[in-house]
C-alpha cells in the first residue's frame, strides 16, 4: 500500500499523521484535523483484508490534504491522519463499540452496505495494541496543538474537515452536535459563508458531529465538523465500482476559490467576534 496524501509536510511523528504549519506572520486560533484522508495500511493489517477490500478503500476522505492545502497560508495550523480509517477509525469513541459497525465501531468488521473488510477478523488484543498505537497519538497531538494555540489566545477554533457521497446531494454538511460544540453565531458564519459562494448547505443531517469535535470541544475551543461532497471535486463516474476516485481536475479549479474565500471570511469573522 502507498499513502497517497499530497504536499510536504513540516513536521511528521512516527508517520502517523503529518502537520502543515502556517505560513510565518499569519497564525490565527483555527487548527483543522482531517483524520479520515490517509490511505496507508501496514502490511500485517492489509494482509488480513480481503483482496477486494485492500485494493478499494472504500469511504476514505480522498485527497483532502490537497483540497485544503490553502489552510496555512490563511493561518491555519492542520493536522491529517496518514493511516487509513480501517486501521483505526479516528472519528469513532475508544471506549464504545471497537469492533462491528461501520458508523460506531473504532475497528469496523464491514462496509455500510455490509461488504465484509476482513478475510480473517482479528483477535481482541492486536485490537487493543492498535487502538494505542494509532488511535491515542492522533487525538494527544492534537490536544497538544490546541493547547499551544491557547497560549497565546483565549479561545481556538476546530474544524474537523471530511468527505462524503451521499445519501444527500447537497455540497457541503456542517455539524455542531446539534448546537453543543460552538455557539450558533459560529455555525451561522460558517453557513453564511459558503452559502455566499454558492454551495448548497445542510446543518447536523446527515452528519451532526462525531467522536472528535465531542473529544476536544470545551469552554475554550469551540469546533465544526465540515462534510465536503465527492462530487465537487472528484469523478465521481465509478464510484461505486472497486476502483479508487481520481480528482476532477476542472472541478477541483472550479471549487479551490470558492472554498478558500469561504474559509477566509469564516475565520476572519470568528477571530473578530
Amino acid at each position: 500500500m502507498t499513502d497517497v496524501l499530497a504536499g510536504g509536510a513540516s513536521r511528521c511523528s512516527q508517520q502517523l499523521y503529518r502537520i502543515e504549519q502556517p505560513v510565518p506572520g499569519k497564525t490565527v486560533p483555527v487548527v483543522a484535523s482531517m483524520p479520515h484522508s490517509g490511505t496507508f495500511v501496514p502490511p500485517s493489517i492489509a494482509r488480513a483484508f480481503t483482496p477486494l477490500h485492500r485494493a478499494w478503500l472504500r469511504s476514505t476522505d480522498w485527497y483532502l490534504p490537497q483540497v485544503y492545502d490553502f489552510l496555512p497560508e490563511l493561518g491555519v495550523t492542520t493536522i491529517a491522519a496518514t493511516h487509513s480509517r480501517y486501521v483505526t477509525d479516528l472519528n469513532r469513541d475508544p471506549e464504545g463499540l471497537l469492533f462491528g459497525s461501520f458508523r460506531k465501531s473504532v475497528f469496523s468488521d464491514s462496509m455500510f452496505d455490509g461488504t465484509p473488510i476482513y478475510r480473517e477478523a482479528p483477535d481482541a488484543q492486536s485490537l487493543l495494541r492498535r487502538l494505542v498505537k494509532y488511535h491515542s497519538p492522533y487525538h494527544e497531538e492534537l490536544s497538544n496543538i490546541l493547547g499551544r494555540a491557547l497560549t497565546s489566545c483565549d479561545r481556538v477554533l476546530l474544524l474537523d474537515l471530511h468527505s462524503f457521497f451521499g445519501p444527500i446531494d447537497d455540497d457541503i454538511c456542517i455539524g455542531d452536535l446539534r448546537g453543543a460544540s460552538c455557539h450558533q453565531e459560529t455555525t451561522t458564519i460558517a453557513v453564511n459563508a459558503f452559502e455566499r459562494r454558492g454551495f448548497r448547505v445542510v446543518c447536523n443531517e446527515p452528519f451532526s458531529g462525531g467522536y472528535l469535535i465531542r473529544k476536544h470541544h470545551n469552554a475554550s475551543t469551540e469546533a465544526l465538523q465540515i462534510e465536503l461532497h465527492y462530487a465537487t471535486y472528484l469523478d465521481c463516474r465509478r464510484i461505486d465500482e472497486p476502483v479508487r476516485p481520481q480528482i476532477d481536475t476542472k472541478r477541483l479549479q472550479h471549487l479551490k476559490p470558492r472554498l478558500r474565500n469561504a474559509f477566509k471570511e469564516i475565520i476572519d469573522l470568528w477571530c473578530a467576534k
